[in-house]
C-alpha cells in the first residue's frame, strides 16, 4: 500500500509530496518546488528510494528544484505529452521570472490520459486534466489523488496564464466529479480536501 509525505516549499508554499512504499521505501517525488534542501534531507532521514519524479503540471513554482533532485537521485523524469512545451520553455512556465532555466530539462517519459506508473508493486494512474495548463494532470493511486492546481479546497488553480483556458478547466472539474469514489485530494497548494467535499461545497464543481 502506498502512503504519501507532505513538504511545502518556498514563497509560493508549493505542496511537495512523496508517494513511497513503506515495505521496501522506493519511492517518486511529485513537483520538487524548491527548497531543495528540504528534499533532500527528507530524502536523507527517511531513507527514500527515489525511482522517478512526477511532475503534475511545469508551472515555475513546481520545478524549481528538479534539476537539483534529478542531479542527485537520477531518477526518471515524468510529465504529461502536452506539457513538455511548457517545461521547456522559460517564459511560457515562468521561471525566468523567479527561478532559474536550468531547471527547464527534458523528461524522460511523457505520459498519456490512463497510463499506469508502477511503483514496487503499485501502480499509479495518470489522469489528464488540462485547464490549469495544457498538460495538467493528476495521479491516482489507492482512494488518493493528487491533484496538482487543478483543484484546491473549495477553489481551482489559475487558468489566466499562458496555455490556461478556463472552459476546460471545468471540463476536467466535471471529469473528476464524475469518478465513482471520494478520493482524498491532495493539492499543489493549500490544504487537503475530499471528492465529496467539493462536489458539495466547490462552486466550480456545481
Amino acid at each position: 500500500m502506498l502512503k504519501t509525505a507532505k513538504y511545502v516549499l518556498g514563497n509560493f508554499g508549493t505542496n511537495c509530496y512523496f508517494i513511497y512504499d513503506a515495505d521496501d521505501m522506493s519511492a517518486f517525488i511529485v513537483d520538487p518546488g524548491c527548497d531543495f534542501d528540504i528534499i533532500k534531507k527528507a530524502i536523507n532521514e527517511r531513507g527514500f528510494k527515489v525511482k522517478g519524479i512526477l511532475l503534475t503540471h511545469a508551472h515555475f513554482d513546481h520545478i524549481m528544484a528538479l534539476k537539483a533532485v534529478k542531479d542527485l537521485t537520477g531518477a526518471p523524469l515524468y510529465i504529461h505529452e502536452n506539457e513538455a512545451a511548457m517545461l521547456a520553455d522559460p517564459d511560457m512556465n515562468m521561471i525566468s521570472l523567479y527561478g532559474d532555466a536550468q531547471n527547464c530539462i527534458t523528461a524522460d517519459f511523457l505520459l498519456k490520459d490512463g497510463d499506469a506508473i508502477k511503483l514496487s508493486e503499485n501502480e499509479i494512474k495518470v489522469m489528464h486534466t488540462p485547464g490549469h495548463t495544457p498538460g495538467s494532470c493528476c495521479y491516482i493511486f489507492g482512494g488518493i489523488m493528487i491533484s496538482g492546481d487543478t483543484v484546491f479546497y473549495e477553489s481551482i488553480g489559475r487558468y489566466d496564464f499562458v496555455g490556461g483556458n478556463y472552459k476546460t478547466l471545468r471540463e476536467s472539474l466535471q471529469r473528476i466529479a464524475s469518478l465513482d469514489r471520494d478520493y482524498r485530494i491532495l493539492p499543489g497548494h493549500g490544504t487537503s480536501t475530499t471528492l465529496s467535499h467539493e462536489k458539495q461545497f466547490n462552486i466550480y464543481f456545481q
